[in-house]
C-alpha cells in the first residue's frame, strides 16, 4: 500500500477516525494496530525483521537499567572506607556488563542489515574473484529496515548513556519503532522527541488536520507532478546516452536531481503531514539544500536526521574514543607547531563519517566512490574553516555587490560540486558500471549542436511538448516557494490565516492540479530510498 495510492488515502481517513474516537489512552493502540496493518501489507515476509529489532532492542533497554539499578544497590549497603578502595574496580565490572549488552545488541541487529543488505553483493563479488560461478542471490530488503534499526540503535544508545529512561511497555516501544508513517523513508526520529507524542495521544485539532493535509498536497505535488516526470526524461536518455548530445545528458541529469530531491523530500513531506494530522510532529528532515553554499552546508540540510544520527553516535563517539585520542596527540607530535594538527584528524573524522554514508546507501561501488567523493570535499573544507578558526582570521568586509557577487560563486561552485557527485547515485540507481558512469560524465561535455537540440529534441525522447511546459512551469513553483521559505515566509500558516473559503480553494485546486498534471500511471509510485 504506496503512500501513492487511493487505498492509503482510504486506510489513513479510517485510522483517523479510529484514533479520535477511541479514549485517549488508548489511542497509541490504534497507531500500532495501524502501523501493523501497514507493513504486513506492504511487507508480509519482513515483518519478522521489524519484530526482532523490536524484542531485542526493548528487552536490552530494560537490562541494561536493571544493570544501572544493581550498581547502586550494590554500592548502597558499603561504607565509605570500602567505597574508596573498591569503587573503581566494580564501577568498571557493572560498566562493562553494559557494553557487552549494548555491543552484542547492535552487532546483532547491524548484522541482520549488513547480511541483507549487502550479503549477496559481497557473495557474488567473492565468487567472481576466485572464478567461480556466482550465486546470484536476490535478497528483497525490508520496508524502510535501516531507518526503524537506526532509530532503534539511538535509543538504546541513549538509554545506556542515561539520556532516556528505557521504555517498559512494549507495546509503547513497538509503536514507537513502527509508527507508519516514517517506515517508508524516515526521518530517523529521537526517543523523547516522538515517543511522547505517541504515547500521550492528542485531541483532535483542525488546523494541524489542514496543515497534514497542505502539507501531503505539497509532498505529492514534488512526486507525482515533478519527480516521476523527470525521471521519465532522465532514464529515457540515460539508458540510451550515446545518442544524445552533451547538453542533452547534462539536461538529464539536471533532471535526475530533481527527481532524487522531489521523490525523497517529497515522501518525507508526505510521511510528516500524515503525522501532523494526528497531531505529531516529526523531525524535519530537509532545508532547502540548494541553497547552501558550501557541501558541509548542503549535507546539514539534505537528509538532516541521518547527519545528526552520524555526528551524535559516529562521530563523537569517534573524536572521544582513546585511539582516536592517540591518534590526534600523533599528528600533534606530527606537525609541532602547526594548526594541521588540530584541523587533520577533525578532517579525517569527518571523511570516515561520508564513507559510512555511502556505503549505507547500498552494496555498489558507485556508492562508496559518492561516500569518498563527498568525504574528500567535507574534508578539505572542514580543513579549511578550522584553520581559519585556529588562525582566527575574521571575513573581510565588503561592499554589497561584491558580497552578492562571492555568495553567487559559492552558490555556483557548491551547486556544481553536489551535481558532479550525484553521477555516482544516478549509476547505482540505473545499475550500471563506473565505467558507464564515467562515459556519461564525458558525454556531457561533448559537442552540442545547439539547433539539433531544439529541433529533435521532443520526437528523440517522445517526452512531449506538454511534459516539458508542466515540468518546467512545476520547477519554477517548486522554486518560488522555497526561496520564500527561505526569506522566512511559513505558507501552510499564511495560508491557514486565510479566510474558510480561501482555504478551501487552494485545497481543491491543488487536488485538481496535481491529478491532471500528475506523471503516476499507476505501475510505479515507489520511493527512492523506502528499501534503504
Amino acid at each position: 500500500m504506496s503512500f501513492i495510492s487511493l487505498y492509503f488515502i482510504l486506510f489513513l481517513i479510517v485510522v483517523l477516525f479510529v484514533y479520535f474516537t477511541v479514549p485517549k489512552k488508548y489511542r497509541y493502540l490504534v497507531l500500532l494496530v495501524a502501523s501493523y496493518i501497514f507493513y504486513l501489507i506492504n511487507d508480509l515476509r519482513a515483518v519478522i525483521f521489524i519484530l526482532l529489532t523490536t524484542v531485542t532492542n526493548y528487552f536490552s533497554a530494560v537490562k541494561l537499567k536493571s544493570i544501572s539499578l544493581k550498581q547502586k544497590e550494590f554500592f548502597a549497603g558499603k561504607d565509605e572506607e570500602w567505597l574508596k578502595e573498591n569503587k573503581k574496580k566494580f564501577t568498571k565490572k557493572f560498566r562493562k556488563k553494559r557494553q557487552w549488552l549494548l555491543a552484542l545488541t547492535l552487532l546483532f541487529n547491524f548484522g541482520i542489515l549488513f547480511m541483507l543488505k549487502y550479503f549477496a553483493y559481497l557473495a557474488d563479488a567473492f565468487a567472481e574473484m576466485i572464478n567461480v560461478q556466482p550465486l546470484g542471490l536476490e535478497i528483497l530488503l525490508p520496508l524502510g529496515i535501516s531507518f526503524y534499526m537506526f532509530q532503534s540503535a539511538g535509543y538504546l544508545i541513549d538509554v545506556y548513556y542515561n539520556k532516556v529512561e528505557p521504555q517498559k511497555n512494549i507495546f509503547k516501544f513497538a509503536l514507537f519503532v513502527s509508527f507508519f508513517p516514517q517506515l517508508v523513508q524516515g526521518p530517523i526520529s529521537r526517543y523523547n522527541q516522538l515517543a511522547p507524542q505517541l504515547i500521550e495521544g492528542n485531541d483532535f485539532d483542525t488546523k494541524q488536520l489542514k496543515s497534514g493535509v497542505l502539507l501531503m498536497l505539497w509532498g505529492y505535488f514534488k512526486k507525482l507532478v515533478i519527480a516521476d516526470r523527470a525521471n521519465i526524461l532522465f532514464e529515457t536518455i540515460m539508458q540510451n546516452y550515446t545518442s544524445y548530445q552533451g547538453l542533452e545528458i547534462f539536461v538529464a541529469m539536471l533532471c535526475f536531481v530533481l527527481k532524487l530531491y522531489c521523490d525523497f523530500s517529497g515522501g518525507i513531506d508526505i510521511a510528516t503531514g500524515v503525522a501532523k494530522c494526528f497531531g505529531i510532529d516529526l523531525t524535519p528532515n530537509f532545508k532547502r539544500p540548494f541553497f547552501a553554499l558550501s557541501v558541509t552546508e548542503y549535507w546539514r540540510r539534505w537528509h538532516i536526521t541521518l547527519g545528526a544520527w552520524m555526528k551524535d553516535y559516529v562521530l563523537y563517539p569517534l573524536t572521544l574514543s582513546k585511539g582516536y585520542n592517540k591518534f590526534i596527540r600523533g599528528c600533534k607530535k606530527v606537525f609541532k607547531k602547526g594548526v594541521a594538527g588540530k584541523v587533520i584528524p577533525s578532517g579525517i573524522a569527518m571523511f570516515f563519517v561520508f564513507l559510512l554514508v555511502g556505503i549505507w546507501h547500498g552494496p555498489d561501488l558507485a556508492y562508496l566512490l559518492f561516500g569518498v567523493y563527498n568525504g574528500v570535499i567535507i574534508l578539505i573544507e572542514t580543513i579549511f574553516n578550522e584553520t581559519r578558526k585556529l588562525k582566527k582570521i575574521k571575513p573581510k568586509e565588503r561592499k554589497k555587490s561584491t558580497q552578492r557577487f562571492i555568495t553567487f560563486v559559492k552558490f555556483t561552485v557548491t551547486f556544481m560540486l553536489v551535481f558532479f557527485g550525484k553521477y555516482f547515485s544516478a549509476a547505482a540507481s540505473l545499475g550500471v558500471g563506473i565505467d558507464v558512469m564515467f562515459d556519461w560524465f564525458l558525454a556531457t561535455f561533448r559537442y552540442t549542436d545547439i539547433t539539433l537540440l531544439f529541433n529533435n529534441f521532443f520526437s528523440r525522447t517522445d517526452f512531449n511538448l506538454i511534459n516539458i511546459i508542466i515540468l518546467l512551469v512545476s520547477t519554477a513553483i517548486l522554486i518560488f516557494v522555497e526561496v520564500l521559505q527561505e526569506r522566512g515566509l511559513k505558507i501552510r500558516e499564511f495560508i491557514l490565516s486565510k479566510r474558510q473559503y480561501i482555504q478551501w480553494i487552494i485545497f481543491y485546486v491543488a487536488v485538481i492540479v496535481i491529478i491532471l498534471m500528475t506523471a503516476y500511471d499507476g505501475t510505479g509510485g515507489g520511493f527512492a530510498y523506502e528499501n534503504f
